[in-house]
């Protein structure tokens, strides 16, 4: 996995437990490369079995146990292309720039930790990892503290209410903006907001606590996961530079 990895992509084969695999990267890291191979040769099968079906079809009388097992095969094969139909599709759509795309020329910090998904203690661990991040790039008290605090929310709804392997934390830091990014799989239903009409928010306390704390704040999926960011605007004296060398 790359340290400057910034996307997510669905891998072409599912978890132990056959639940999405997900993966950070910038798009050219070995796990990458070797997730292409897999996906060229799971459609290459997909192909000779398609041959095997149309041959086994045109015969006059085809056994049931033919049959059986060659849509047991089929299946399989449609899975894995739709799964791969899936990925690919999402990485062609992914043109919407990050929150902090706009300012890349003068990106400073970029950080990044997966945490099993299924672990009530990634909670925990993300708030100490956001915190010795903020320290370190010697950011504001008081952000710091917002930012732990978002961080510990939204952490939280994604161990709540979804099945994720991996949740992946990631904080930016541009000359006037600290970023933080919560993503999981994107299996958890629908895409949270907080209704402006009503301030009744879909996706609980933690997005109410993102939306009173962030400078501002949204959703995005990509290679079906999907990002909550929340962005905050450094305050004029901050002094992070002595801090990043």
């Amino acid at each position: 996995m790359s340290a400057g990895a910034g996307r997510v992509r669905i891998l072409p084969r599912a978890d132990g437990q056959g639940r999405t695999a997900l993966l950070l990267t910038d798009g050219d890291g070995p796990v990458s490369r070797l997730a292409d191979r897999m996906e060229v040769a799971q459609l290459g099968l997909g192909e000779r079995l398609l041959a095997k079906a149309r041959a086994t079809l045109e015969e006059q009388r085809p056994t049931l146990r033919e049959l059986r097992l060659l849509t047991g095969q089929l299946t399989d094969a449609l899975a894995d292309t739709l799964l791969i139909a899936e990925s690919r599709g999402a990485r062609l759509r992914d043109t919407e720039p990050e929150p902090v795309d706009a300012h890349l020329a003068e990106l400073r910090a970029y950080a990044m930790l997966a945490l099993p998904g299924e672990d009530l203690a990634s909670a925990r661990t993300a708030r100490h990892y956001v915190r010795d991040t903020c320290r370190s790039w010697c950011l504001p008290t008081d952000m710091t503290d917002d930012l732990v605090s978002v961080t510990g929310e939204l952490v939280a709804n994604a161990l709540e209410h979804t099945d994720s392997p991996t949740i992946a934390i990631t904080c930016c830091l541009t000359g006037d903006t600290a970023t933080l990014g919560v993503t999981d799989d994107g299996r958890g239903g629908g895409t949270p907001v907080i209704s402006a009409s009503t301030g009744a928010c879909e996706g609980g306390r933690g997005l109410l606590i993102t939306d009173a704390l962030a400078t501002r704040w949204g959703t995005r999926r990509t290679g079906g996961g999907l990002t909550v960011w929340a962005e905050f605007t450094i305050g004029a004296g901050a002094d992070t530079p002595a801090c990043l060398g």
